[in-house]
């Protein structure tokens, strides 16, 4: 080329620098470089552009680089399917080379001219051109390559062998050919940023890889669910998706990664949930924790993981109403407990804290539903707790993990103070009956109950141990203020019980034995000179004694027996022979009360039994192979704390009158508590308040009982309402 260089340029000489220019714009995109200067070529653009000619020159770049990109992919209508990839890899990757060298020979123009009118760069204008002449001015080769990709994609899910590399950059021309350029000016100095825009590659390919891959996974999901089990079918798809995310992360666009996999769960886990997951319940029979941790993981990342929590909930539901007909309900009731959330433990990490709270929240639910449909489970749980209590094999540590167990349970009761009624009854019996092997798991057992549900619920039972260790105390202290004489005459055992917290009815009063009745009055005497406040009322029906009787031929045994046995035996020391309407009238007794106690005396044939006069007369030749024999009655005991009628100890019942007062006094002192420290609340912000607390310590609150409570604050003066807003309450000091 003829070297040309003048310092003003006419029309004429513009056209002919123009013409040097263009040709070697194509003998770059041929590859034909050795014969040009690139100095020289440079100096051309510099001189146009310096002598105002960059409009011209900057029109007949356009047209030259259409026409030498339009040259560039010609191969791209010829190829065949399989060369098809490669052609369009290699006739981008020359667009972008030329287009770089290009852009090194009018850098000047670049610099200067095009970034000062803000058009667009040489880049630009071939990466356009490229996915113009491509993509939409040939229909026929964007179709054709459309359905290459798409072929590619299809051939590698059914594992055929593609060339990852190649086909990821071809995709990825797809976004990179629609870059937007941005100018910047920072103090005079202008700056070039291309920001990326996959606008083209959604429309051109996204939306038709999703359609494909949508009809792919549903025919296969499809085909092997028909002849494959549920667990086969798990153990496929985890192995099937983990290939989908290779996949994609090899060679498909970021951008499309989690569309694409949440076609593929949706195919495969979304619409055959329902399916799946009627698995669960042989899974979670045989304990097949693996195959249950992939469904989990497989749920999780679907939109159905609702359904499997829904599922998991019935199974339990299901299989604790199976237990509720057995006879070991309970025990059936902590194995599945353990059973279930020992599952949760292991699956639970795989999930988020949003499927650990809707997991942890079912398993509850579903549990408390059961549980508390009835009372069965918690009187059911009182047993079972008396059963350990009562138990002598079991050592201390062994009963406290199976208490821990029970308690496990004891946590889902929500009407926690009826619990705490009956077992309170039970606590009772075996204290009295002194059948507990342990007093440090009683108290072990009830500082759970204490930490879970607070002081509230177990100040009674508190009282009941205070009350034994102090009578303890009161009985030694008695002992000691006895002179010796006396002290040898009588072992005197006094338990002075608070009435209030002791769940013991009143048994009828009767006449002890004058003997009997002197100790009383000592005692007494002692016991209110130290406590002057507290009235004594003694609880016959509650008491044993040890009756010492000396027969013919010196025979001696030792009575264990009702105080009114006792009493009956004492009388005869002065005559041989008693009418039964004698003794009841001495005893101030009924008749029934008197033949269940004389029922064993006669058994035992202590008392020889004249039925025709009704009379009794002391056997005095008995014998018997014991020295120390037991004549009280069994239920002696159990009758006189729950009731009259004499009902069994494994019959005790709710009762509803004390547990609705209790309830309206802890409800009454919670809202008090509460508006005093916010000193005004609305209805439902208050009872937010209130039933938040009153459900996680002792019972869920009923809005009609909660009402009730308010009124009656506000009738003794410790609220009042808002004015103009009656459901507003106001804590009155």
């Amino acid at each position: 080329m003829k070297k040309i260089i003048q310092e003003n340029l006419s029309p004429d000489e513009a056209k002919t620098l123009w013409k040097y220019l263009d040709d070697a714009c194509y003998l770059i995109a041929e590859h034909q470089t050795k014969q040009l200067s690139f100095q020289e070529l440079y100096q051309h653009g510099y001189k146009l552009t310096l002598n105002k000619f960059g409009d011209f020159a900057y029109s007949q770049l356009q047209i030259s680089i259409h026409n030498i990109v339009d040259k560039l992919i010609y191969s791209l209508n010829i190829s065949n399917d399989d060369q098809l990839l490669n052609d369009f890899v290699k006739a981008y990757e020359e667009v972008q080379q030329f287009s770089k060298l290009l852009a090194g020979i009018l850098l000047y123009m670049e610099k200067t001219y095009i970034l000062q009118k803000s058009l667009k760069t040489i880049k630009t204008i071939c990466n356009e051109s490229f996915k113009i002449k491509c993509f939409e001015k040939d229909q026929n080769l964007a179709t054709k390559l459309l359905n290459c990709f798409l072929t590619q994609i299809r051939n590698d899910r059914n594992s055929q062998v593609i060339e990852h590399f190649k086909l990821k950059n071809a995709l990825q021309i797809l976004i990179d050919i629609n870059q937007e350029q941005q100018i910047k000016n920072k103090e005079y100095n202008y700056i070039i940023d291309y920001r990326i825009n996959d606008d083209f590659y959604k429309y051109f390919l996204e939306r038709k890889l999703i359609q494909d891959s949508n009809r792919y996974f549903k025919e296969e999901s499809q085909l092997n669910l028909n002849r494959m089990t549920i667990e086969e079918y798990i153990l496929f798809v985890e192995k099937r998706y983990q290939n989908e995310v290779e996949r994609v992360e090899s060679y498909i666009p970021k951008i499309s990664h989690q569309k694409v996999l949440d076609c593929f769960i949706k195919n495969y886990i979304t619409y055959n949930a329902q399916y799946i997951s009627q698995g669960l319940y042989d899974f979670i029979e045989n304990e097949k924790t693996t195959i249950i941790i992939k469904i989990f993981q497989l749920f999780v990342k679907s939109e159905e993981f609702d359904l499997f929590i829904k599922t998991l909930s019935q199974i339990i539901i299901d299989d604790l109403q199976l237990l509720n007909q057995n006879d070991n309900t309970l025990q059936g009731f902590i194995k599945l407990y353990e059973k279930i959330f020992s599952l949760y433990d292991k699956i639970v990490c795989y999930g988020n804290n949003e499927h650990q709270y809707k997991f942890h929240k079912a398993i509850k639910n579903a549990f408390e539903q059961v549980i508390n449909k009835d009372n069965f489970i918690m009187m059911e749980l009182n047993k079972y707790f008396d059963f350990l209590m009562k138990k002598e094999t079991l050592r201390d540590e062994e009963k406290k993990i199976q208490i821990d167990k029970g308690f496990l349970i004891f946590k889902l009761v929500q009407s926690k103070d009826e619990f705490e009624q009956i077992y309170r009854k039970y606590l009772c019996v075996r204290l009295l009956d002194q059948t507990s092997s342990s007093l440090e798991v009683e108290k072990d057992l009830l500082k759970k109950l204490r930490l879970e549900c607070g002081s509230v619920l177990t100040h009674k039972m508190e009282t009941m141990f205070n009350d034994l260790q102090r009578s303890n105390e009161d009985s030694q202290k008695f002992r000691q203020k006895l002179s010796s004489n006396l002290r040898d005459t009588i072992d005197l055992d006094i338990l002075v019980l608070t009435s209030e917290q002791w769940p013991i009815e009143e048994s009828q009063p009767i006449v002890v034995h004058t003997e009997l009745f002197q100790w009383q009055q000592q005692f007494t005497q002692y016991y209110q000179s130290k406590n002057q406040k507290r009235k004594l009322t003694f609880n016959y029906g509650l008491g044993s004694v040890s009756l010492k009787a000396t027969f013919d031929s010196n025979c001696k045994k030792d009575f264990v027996c009702s105080v009114l046995q006792a009493t009956i035996l004492m009388h005869f020391n002065k005559q041989r022979v008693y009418k039964v309407d004698q003794l009841i009238k001495l005893t101030n007794t009924d008749q029934d009360i008197m033949q269940s106690e004389l029922e064993n005396l006669i058994l035992f044939k202590i008392l020889i039994q004249n039925e025709e006069e009704n009379s009794l007369q002391l056997n005095y030749k008995f014998q018997h192979r014991s020295y120390k024999i037991k004549v009280q009655p069994k239920k002696t005991q159990s009758w006189a704390i729950c009731s009259k009628s004499k009902t069994k100890q494994s019959e005790f019942q709710i009762n509803q009158k004390e547990i609705v007062l209790d309830r309206r006094v802890y409800l009454e002192s919670l809202i008090v508590r509460v508006l005093k420290t916010k000193k005004q609340l609305d209805h439902k912000d208050l009872f937010k308040y209130i039933d938040k607390d009153a459900k996680s310590r002792h019972f869920p609150v009923e809005i009609p009982f909660f009402k009730e409570c308010i009124e009656n604050l506000i009738q003794k003066e410790y609220l009042i309402r808002q004015e103009g807003q009656l459901d507003t309450y106001i804590y009155k000091a």
